[in-house]
């Protein structure tokens, strides 16, 4: 797999309001796995907390990374439906199974507006908290335009602005441009390899 050269996080169509969140976290590992931000407890921590998910103070351990990195996972596997994959069951027990240790309330804000809140802290509070913007937007139908670029060799999530939500590229330029013209290549090759309809006659 050839990686996307040039690839700064810009790059990548960002989602509206806090499903942005929800796709960087997705985007902590792209391109099948050579491209992975947390690898150790120590950089789990360091995400966590600059994203707000999680107190200075409050640890991470091996375990809080093989639950982070698993649901991170099948978050994905799970997008992948929505870009003509088939629904992993793996993927929805590993979700069902986390669920169950990160619990969630209704959270009143001051303008009237409601949202989901994590009812534990640590690692398994911030789990809960994507969990629940994932819910939010799987109810306001903005989940859906969360997609796998379908470049092999990048698999970064975008967010889908076309009018017919038709998208399949985080970027034209980076992914579409490059998979398009290497299929041209293709059936150039093809096309080469093929008799002519002259070379056909004097074969015949």
């Amino acid at each position: 797999m050839q990686r996307p050269s040039g690839w700064k996080p810009e790059d990548v169509s960002p989602a509206p309001d806090s499903l942005e969140l929800v796709q960087a976290f997705l985007n902590t590992s792209f391109g099948r796995g050579w491209h992975e931000e947390l690898r150790t407890p120590e950089q789990l921590h360091t995400w966590l907390v600059s994203h707000q998910l999680l107190l200075q103070n409050e640890a991470v351990t091996e375990g809080d990374l093989r639950r982070t990195r698993s649901m991170r996972d099948a978050l994905r596997l799970l997008l992948s439906v929505q870009s003509g994959g088939m629904t992993d069951q793996n993927a929805l027990r590993e979700l069902n199974r986390v669920s169950k240790d990160a619990p969630l309330t209704i959270a009143f804000s001051n303008d009237g507006s409601a949202h989901f809140a994590p009812d534990i802290g640590g690692v398994d509070g911030a789990l809960a908290r994507l969990l629940g913007i994932v819910m939010t937007a799987m109810v306001d139908g903005t989940w859906t335009q969360l997609k796998v670029c379908q470049n092999p060799g990048c698999e970064r999530i975008f967010y889908d602005y076309s009018k017919n939500h038709s998208g399949r590229w985080c970027s034209m330029a980076k992914c579409g441009n490059r998979l398009n013209a290497r299929a041209y290549r293709r059936r150039q090759q093809i096309d080469h390899s093929l008799p002519s309809k002259e070379e056909e006659r004097v074969q015949g």
